[in-house]
């Protein structure tokens, strides 16, 4: 038994890891995305829009669009990381019930739930999703913006 939960606590950590990956990456990449978006706004502050800027505003476009999806998908591999843990976690408590772990995991749920009502059910991947789309729909106004001042 002790060599099975000692398999099950490796795994649960492996998961673990992975979750933190995917979230680190996911923070990385919006790093960047943030700062190239910073000096691209900034480049564009200097002048007027003329059709020279949309070698700006359309790579920030695609930019924007690439962390909104890649962001989604960060969420997802974070979820299914996160799942796996809490299921080894759930095993580990039935192997091991002195522990006491369903009962102290749905206290600190209530607790939270009771400090947190109004974010609760709001899961953080969406808003980095809607951080990157809003960088992506900047970048495809000042485009429009641009072809509509041409005309």
């Amino acid at each position: 038994m002790a060599d099975e939960t000692g398999a099950l606590l490796d795994l649960w950590k492996g998961q673990r890891d992975e979750a933190r990956q995917m979230e680190n990456q996911r923070a990385t990449l919006t790093n960047i995305v943030i700062i190239v978006t910073a000096a691209a706004l900034g480049f564009l502050a200097q002048g007027s829009l003329t059709t020279s800027s949309l070698g700006v505003t359309l790579p920030l476009f695609v930019l924007g669009s690439f962390g909104a999806v890649a962001s989604a998908k960060y969420g997802e591999r974070w979820a299914v990381h996160s799942g796996l843990a809490d299921r080894f976690r759930h095993e580990i408590g039935l192997r091991h019930p002195a522990l006491n772990l369903p009962d102290l995991i749905e206290a600190n749920r209530a607790e939270h739930a009771a400090e947190f009502p109004h974010v609760l059910k709001l899961k953080i991947w969406i808003l980095w999703v809607v951080l990157h789309s809003a960088i992506a729909a900047t970048g495809l106004a000042l485009s429009l913006w641009i072809f509509i001042a041409r005309t």
